[in-house]
């Protein structure tokens, strides 16, 4: 703690914070904002969540709910009202439209643009309709004037993408510093792709399928399957998990192969590596068996955090300890703190402790993905500060207790908000694997 050293008015500042959070609806920041009349609509149902009349407020509750994620904006903080049927039905509608946002936030996205357009404005335009942020590499910036036509109405974002890579012979690469899926001019040495599957926000993709003799086994060989998992970039995974049992290879007569280890079961962490996972799968070919292709089918699924809200730490009236929910997710503010040093500059401490309904294996002590949700300083012009260090102060089934630093952080204080990003809903989204003819690599070839 050091409250003691910072002057009685930054104190007076700093020890009076609320935390308000900033729904972001499941249409996301670049969408068209709600219509006027929904507001009005929202305060007036608000208002009848306080009714006299029983059936009045089962109504009101009835039709917000029905009014779908957008009516999240228009929603009071519980603390804000004085009535306590209407602030519980509040909470009750709030918990379960940010549930819904939060799910929907995890389908595919999809573009309706239908005309001759050139790349720039193409993926511009892919942005802003489904949140994912797609750029032209350096590269590939001599391209951003040409033009194609393109006809799309309500076509996924994968699609999308996949035309235009094939139109102007690009390839697609996840930044993950900048969030970004980055176009860059394909090259010789890019990964074959033998076969691809589209699925909502999935994209699965095999680049080989090899035959390889086995040490000490003459009546196998061994058939490796490699390839990857990409999702769109607005989403964020947390790990791909599935049984080597739930995957299944055959050949157009439908024999299923064995599984190398058909026990197995996996869990690959991928919240720290961008929005492709690379696969492996292995099976067990028999020595006489000639064939040339494969069909895989069965099962994967991902664990995604999803429906990120924008929490914010505001200098007013509230102290320290203030607690708020959204959807399953609840941010409790423990202290603040900023120290005075040499130039009016600043260090500032923040601790915060941040907690999921849900536990299970998304929250193990192992699981990192929580440290790394998007935690900054934002000054009055909207631009971010991103802290130093961090240290852990509590992980459990559920929940952690971390501190957050900044040195070196210009003054004054009261120019900044805290802004804590939280997903409020941890999901699994399946995916059924289904792809066929896939060739292997000159199976004549392996002994």
């Amino acid at each position: 703690m050091r409250s003691a050293s910072v002057p009685a008015m930054a104190l007076s500042l700093l020890t009076m914070l609320i935390l308000a959070i900033m729904p972001v609806s499941a249409a996301g920041a670049d969408q068209p904002a709600p219509p006027p009349s929904l507001r009005l609509t929202a305060e007036s149902l608000i208002k009848q969540l306080d009714s006299n009349v029983l059936a009045e407020r089962a109504h009101a509750e009835r039709s917000l709910l029905e009014l779908g994620p957008d009516v999240l904006t228009y929603l009071p903080a519980p603390d804000l009202i004085p009535s306590a049927a209407a602030r519980d039905a509040v909470k009750r509608i709030r918990l379960q439209l940010e549930r819904r946002a939060a799910r929907e936030s995890a389908q595919s996205s999809h573009v309706d643009l239908q005309r001759e357009v050139s790349l720039a404005e193409c993926l511009k335009a892919i942005t802003t309709q489904t949140r994912n942020r797609v750029e032209l590499g350096h590269d590939a910036q001599p391209l951003a004037e040409q033009t194609s036509t393109v006809d799309w109405n309500q076509t996924p974002f994968w699609n999308c993408l996949d035309f235009l890579c094939h139109q102007y012979q690009l390839r697609a690469m996840f930044d993950v510093k900048q969030g970004v899926l980055m176009l860059q001019p394909r090259t010789a040495a890019d990964p074959i792709e033998l076969a691809v599957q589209r699925n909502g926000p999935y994209r699965l993709v095999v680049h080989s399928v090899d035959v390889r003799p086995i040490v000490g086994n003459s009546a196998n060989r061994l058939l490796r399957i490699t390839g990857s998992l990409g999702l769109e970039p607005r989403l964020r995974p947390l790990f791909l998990h599935f049984k080597a049992a739930d995957l299944k290879v055959a050949g157009a007569d439908r024999t299923a192969l064995r599984h190398w280890n058909p026990e197995a079961t996996y869990e690959l962490p991928v919240s720290d590596a961008g929005r492709e996972v690379p696969l492996q799968f292995d099976y067990l070919l028999p020595t006489d068996d000639d064939r040339q292709s494969i069909n895989l089918s069965g099962r994967l699924s991902v664990q995604l955090a999803a429906g990120t809200e924008r929490v914010v730490f505001d200098q007013t009236a509230q102290s320290p300890g203030a607690v708020r929910r959204r959807g399953g997710v609840t941010v409790r503010l423990r202290d603040v703190t900023f120290e005075p040093i040499a130039d009016e500059r600043l260090r500032a401490e923040i601790k915060l402790t941040v907690g999921y309904d849900a536990g299970g294996p998304a929250f193990e002590s192992h699981r990192t993905w929580m440290f790394h949700n998007a935690v900054y300083f934002e000054d009055k012009s909207g631009q971010r500060v991103e802290f130093t260090d961090y240290d852990t102060l509590l992980q459990a089934n559920g929940a952690v207790g971390v501190d957050y630093r900044w040195e070196n952080l210009p003054g004054p204080a009261t120019q900044y908000h805290f802004v804590y990003e939280a997903p409020t809903l941890i999901l699994d989204l399946p995916l059924d694997v289904n792809l066929s003819s896939i060739p292997i690599k000159n199976p004549k070839d392996v002994p």
